[in-house]
């Protein structure tokens, strides 16, 4: 959930940003009450992405803690990363009752904080060195790429309701993402089919004989006799 909810706003900022960037707050068929919405929903998902990753700690009230280690975990980034993106996506829906220029700057850093945070998730698993599926840079390029492909298809929705003039432009990108996504994806799926494990079962536990198996009939007698 975390990471699904997360990605698909992170998509979505840059979405509604690229279209700021592109003039639409200023065209008279979108306007800056269509950018506002889309923020808002921006904030509802990573609000809920948020309270997802509560369910994964094992004491919810230290969960400030996470944050302490950032020098050497990307998890501990992240958690930095995310209120930073949450605050600047909160900064950016308020500015657009605001100046363009200002709304603009804001949105840029907040841009910058997207795109940190999205490297910070990925490397969470990326960095995992024994487990050579996600030792990949397909990893951080699948997330970013489907994030990207989630939050673009949810603009595209928003835009048939809200602002149907965008819908062109956010229909092209949500398809060419998605399609860039799965080609990605696909690479990946590839590339972790021709790995060979690093370890076996016999050098696992340390004995060279070729045939090794557990019974559990053994494991029930052991049991009963002791």
């Amino acid at each position: 959930f975390l990471t699904t909810l997360i990605g698909a706003g992170q998509g979505l900022f840059l979405a509604l940003f690229g279209a700021e960037l592109a003039g639409a707050a200023d065209h008279p068929g979108v306007g800056r009450g269509f950018l506002a919405v889309g923020g808002l929903v921006v904030l509802a998902l990573t609000g809920l992405g948020l309270v997802a990753s509560f369910f994964h700690l094992g004491r919810p009230e230290r969960f400030w803690r996470t944050a302490t280690m950032w020098r050497t975990s990307w998890l501990s980034r992240e958690v930095i990363a995310l209120p930073l993106f949450m605050g600047g996506a909160l900064a950016w829906t308020a500015q657009q009752g605001g100046l363009l220029p200002a709304s603009v700057a804001v949105g840029a850093l907040t841009a910058l904080a997207c795109l940190a945070l999205f490297v910070c998730t990925a490397m969470i698993y990326a960095s995992l060195r024994f487990l050579q599926e996600w030792a990949s840079p397909f990893t951080l390029v699948n997330y970013a790429l489907l994030g990207l492909a989630s939050g673009s298809t949810l603009a595209t929705a928003l835009a048939a309701f809200g602002a149907p003039v965008l819908l062109p432009a956010f229909a092209t990108l949500a398809m060419g993402a998605t399609l860039a996504g799965g080609i990605s994806r696909a690479l990946s799926l590839r590339r972790n089919a021709r790995l060979k494990p690093h370890s076996t079962l016999q050098s696992a536990i340390g004995i060279r004989h070729p045939q090794i198996r557990q019974r559990r009939g053994d494991q029930r007698e052991r049991a009963h006799q002791v």
